[in-house]
Formats: structure tokens, sequence, C-alpha cells
């Protein structure tokens, strides 16, 4: 196990002047006035927990009571078996699953939940497997109150089935791309590494954010045991009997394998011990923070700097706030923290491992820097619009190029401090680290780093504020550099960076710290909800049908799925944080319909 997390401080950032602060304040657009992204949607049909949410303000002391939940370690046992309302399992998933950070949301996990006795036969598959007292594991415990079971998939996007037409020659290409795609089909390999890194990114994200959902849901009654090294790597091969005894409990079909679905991690779930219990001394923190987690979106836009000429005018003018620099200090520890969480070294060899990168625009050199980052990644996009095989684009109407254009926003970086995170695989193998835990861990540093920033970024939050800090996390900058390096010889991101230069880098993650009052358009929001205006790079957000199933007497059931009924209830909806204009008047369907009562307070398993 790792040593104790460098305690973290409370550092926030100062508003700007009265008279420019600004807020999104968006109205429903009137009668004969074209909607657009800046527009209110007109209403919400949505099985998901999580709807159009405003950030929650909290003071300095609540601020400093919710950093306990960033500086965890695992739990050492559970207390005996508690019942679980299905409520309270309906919000853990709120904040988990559904809601956990991803770059652009695809439905690449899923969860199957188990009971006590099912978890206990879970607890004995566990302590079968090579890797389960590995590095950043604790140990299997007895008294689990129930278990998840985490499955996940390849990342399979739009963006990537256009990667399947980049980096072919003019006439073999004819061949190649076919190939490709096969082999893309049936043995899931990826055009470039990236790609295959996004899933564990994934899954290191999920975990940060399941150890504290589990906490938060039961206002820190519950604490979770998270297992990731046996289904990673070279273990993952040694435990192929112990994993095809959970995926029988999942009932993983042939279907299910055939697009890659396979058992990722295990997160037992049970009593917290007396002295391991998350306290808070103001009890509506619980709440709150639920709410406001929900609230939480990546932040792509800095006033004044990247904005759209169309967007309002409160987009349009720089602002007098940055974010301090003892601010970037805490936000990298918590990092750091997390990766020495999830891999298990000690904190010096952990930032020594992670390879963390900062393009500082307020400093010196930052702003030449970023322009040289930007023109790099400009210069492959040119390259890949323009060898796309003309025999498939050119039938398509040219679809695919128009796509490759389109996906400049997906990498573009604008921010006050700018991270690139990654990894040295030479030097990870050396540690004796499998490489696929690394990543997660590293997707884990980037969560929990952000999750700093945005929490800090709601702390003594002005009203006339939507807030003061933001994060917006980016695989896409990464990706398209992976594309110069695998298919134009290009170097690694990190590798502009003299320090890393030498020691074979890997770029996996970007994320950039705004500070700013006004929050990214509800459109952003509203491609994640509404069918009709879903992104092209995204997936819709899931109610817990789609996704969740929980199993009883041998049979899985989708969660709130009865009785020809779905979820149509919000977590956290007493918080009332829900998106209003400016004469408080909600989109219709955001508050959603509480879930029946007497099924709310059910026991999930009877005991």
């Amino acid at each position: 196990m790792s040593e104790q997390p460098k305690p973290l401080e409370l550092v926030t950032v100062a508003p700007p002047p009265v008279e420019q602060r600004v807020r999104r304040d968006a109205h429903f657009a009137l009668p004969g006035e074209k909607r657009t992204r800046y527009s209110l949607p007109t209403a919400l049909d949505s099985g998901s927990p999580v709807g159009y949410r405003a950030r929650v303000g909290l003071t300095a002391a609540e601020g400093r009571e919710a950093l306990q939940l960033l500086s965890l370690q695992a739990p050492s046992g559970f207390g005996p078996v508690e019942p679980l309302p299905e409520a309270e399992l309906f919000e853990e998933t709120a904040l988990g699953l559904l809601s956990s950070r991803q770059s652009t949301n695809y439905r690449g996990q899923r969860q199957v939940s188990f009971g006590p006795d099912d978890s206990a036969t879970i607890a004995g598959i566990l302590r079968s497997m090579t890797g389960v007292d590995g590095p950043g594991e604790g140990p299997v415990l007895d008294h689990a109150s129930y278990t998840h079971v985490i499955l996940s998939r390849p990342y399979r996007t739009p963006f990537t089935l256009l990667l399947t037409f980049v980096g072919h020659k003019p006439i073999r290409s004819l061949m190649s791309v076919p190939v490709r795609a096969v082999r893309k089909r049936l043995l899931h390999e990826n055009d470039i590494p990236t790609i295959g890194y996004l899933q564990q990114l994934h899954l290191g994200i999920l975990a940060d954010t399941m150890e504290r959902a589990v906490i938060i849901a039961s206002q820190g009654r519950r604490r979770a045991q998270i297992f990731q090294a046996p289904f990673c790597g070279r273990a993952r091969g040694r435990n192929a009997g112990a994993i095809a005894r959970l995926e029988r409990m999942c009932k993983l079909g042939v279907e299910d394998r055939s697009v890659g679905w396979q058992v990722a991690m295990v997160v037992q779930v049970g009593a917290a011990l007396d002295e391991e219990r998350v306290v808070f001394e103001s009890p509506g923190l619980w709440r709150k923070l639920g709410a406001t987690l929900l609230a939480f979106r990546s932040e792509r836009i800095q006033p004044g700097v990247n904005n759209e000429a169309k967007a309002p005018p409160q987009y349009h003018t720089r602002q007098d706030m940055d974010v301090p620099e003892a601010f970037t200090i805490q936000a990298g520890r918590a990092a750091y923290n997390a990766f020495a969480r999830w891999t298990g070294f000690d904190r010096e060899r952990a930032k020594d491992l992670l390879l963390l990168d900062r393009v500082d625009v307020l400093t010196a050199g930052g702003k030449e820097r970023l322009r040289k980052i930007r023109d790099k990644l400009g210069t492959i996009t040119d390259r890949v619009v323009a060898e796309i095989p003309k025999w498939a684009d050119v039938p398509l109407a040219k679809a695919l190029s128009r796509n490759a254009e389109r996906g400049r926003k997906a990498f573009a970086l604008a921010g006050q401090r700018i991270y690139i995170a990654g990894l040295s695989a030479p030097e990870v193998e050396a540690a004796g680290l499998d490489w696929d835990l690394a990543v997660r861990a590293v997707g884990a540093a980037a969560c929990r780093g952000a999750l700093y920033a945005e929490l800090m970024g709601v702390v003594e939050m002005p009203e006339d504020c939507d807030l003061l800090a933001g994060i917006c996390m980016m695989a896409g900058p990464v990706n398209q550099d992976d594309i110069g390096k695998t298919h134009f010889g290009m170097p690694d991101l990190l590798a502009d960076n003299a320090g890393f230069a030498r020691r074979d880098p890997t770029s996996l993650l970007v994320w950039t710290l705004k500070a700013k009052t006004i929050a990214d358009p509800i459109g952003n929001e509203e491609q994640l909800l509404n069918a009709a205006r879903k992104g092209a790079l995204v997936d819709l957000r899931p109610a817990p049908h789609e996704v969740v199933s929980v199993a009883s007497g041998g049979r899985l059931q989708p969660m709130r799925a009865r009785a020809g009924k779905h979820n149509r209830e919000r977590a956290f909806a007493d918080v009332e944080n829900f998106v209003r204009d400016a004469e408080g008047i909600e989109i219709p369907g955001n508050r959603g319909e509480p879930w029946p009562e007497d099924w709310r307070a059910e026991l999930v398993w009877g005991c």
C-alpha cells in the first residue's frame, strides 16, 4: 500500500471586479428566433439522473471538509453487512458510472451489482487471482454488503471510424483500409496506440470517481475496495479462469464478447469501520456535494480568447482573473496523490514516473510554446485531410474530410494553465508496473487534479458568477499528436520538453485550467442529453436501465426498469440546482419525476 497522501490545502480564485462579472444567463428562444447552442433547451426527455444543473457554491469551511474526499486510502476492513435502500444505490450509481467524467462520454462501461451472498462468492474468486495483492490494491475484504463488477469495451466512436481511413498509401489504401477495418472488428485492434489507452484511462477515472461516489451517497457510512490489477496486462491472462467465472455471473454472452466487452474492475462495498468513516461537521454538505458534482462540465471557452464570433456579448471580453500559482501546486499535488494511490508507489517515486508537463501562458515563453503545439496539431490535420483516400471520401460527398476538419475543435487548446500527462513505457516496465494499470492511474490522477480545481472553483463563489475556475479534460490533442507519431514520424507532445525528450515519453491526456465566471454554452450539455441535437463525437448520457443491472436470485434485472416504467428521477434533486432562465423559469422536464417512494425505500437485496 502507498504512504499517506500529502495533505491538500484550500486555495481559492479571486473573482474579478464586479463590473467584469458575467454569467451564462441563457434564455429560451423567442418566437421566430433561431435556437442556438446558447439558447436554453425547450425541454428534457431523458432517463439520465443528471439533467441540466448549475454549480452549487461552498463556503471555505465546506471546501476544506470536502478535500477529505481527495485524499482517501483503501479501507482495511468492513463492518457487518448492512441493508441497502434502492434510493442510495441509485444516487451512488448516478455519481459513479452514470456521470463519470469521460473525454467523449462514450458508452463503454457497464455495471452489474451483486448482493451479500454473491459478494462472498466474488471475494473467493478474487482471492484466487494473480495480482490481487499487487501494487495499489487493498486486501480482499469479508462482509461486503454488495459488489459491483465493471464491464468495459474498446473505445469506439465516429472518430475511430474516421481513423480507419488515416495513414494509408494512395494506391495500397484500396486493400489496406478494408484489412484494417476487419482487424478492428474481429481482433479489436486500434488505429493508433492512444485509442487503446483511452479505454484504460476511462477505467482509471471511473475507479477514482466510484471511491468517492460510495462515500457521498452513503454520507460516509460505506467505503469501497477497488480491484484493477488482476484485470490488467499479463495478470489478465493468468486469471482467465477466474475472469470467466465472473463473466458467467454477469451473463456476458457471445455477442458481448464479439464487440470486446470484458470484466475490467471489481468494487467491493461495505460498512465503514468507525475509525475509517468520513465525517463532515456540516451534514447538509453531502447533498450539496452530490448535486454540484453532477453539475461539473468540461469548460472549453476562455472569454475573450477562443469564443465564437456569434457568441453572446458576455463571452467576448477578457476578465481580470487568473489561476494562482498556489492553486496549480495543489491541483498537481492532488494528481500525484492519486497516481501514488493507484500504483502503490511512494509519492516521490510516483512523481518521477508520472510525466506531468505544464504549458503556462501566464509565464514567459508559455504563449509561444502553446502556439507551437497548435501549429503542430494543425499541420497533422492538414495532412489527414489531404491524404484521406479519395475513393472513399468522394462518394460520401467528402464527409470524411469534413469530419476531420471539424475535429480541430476537439483539440483546440485554451486556458491559463495547460497540463500534458504521460508515461515512459521503458521506465514503467523497469519499475515492475503493468502498463495498463499505470495508464489507469494517469486517468485517476487527471480526474483528481481536475476535481480539486472544480471544487475550489465554487468555494466562496459570488452569486453573480457561474463559477470561478473550471477545467477541460481532453484526449483530442493527444490522439491527434499520435496520428503524427504513428503515421507521419513526428515526435511526441512531451518530447518538446527537454526534460522528457530522452525518456521515450508517451502523452496520454491533456487538461486545462481556466479562471472565469461564465459557464460554457448549455448546448455543450444538450448534445449529451437530447437525441435530436446529439454531438457527432459523443454518446447520450445513459439511463440506469441501459448500463446497470442488479443481480438477484441468479437473474439480472436492469436498474429502474419496473412495471413498464423507467427512471425519470434526477439525483440530489432536493438541492434544487436546476438551470433556469433569468426569470426563474425551468426547462420543462429538467426536474424529472421522482421514482415511486415505496420503490425507492425498498431494500435492494431484501436484507
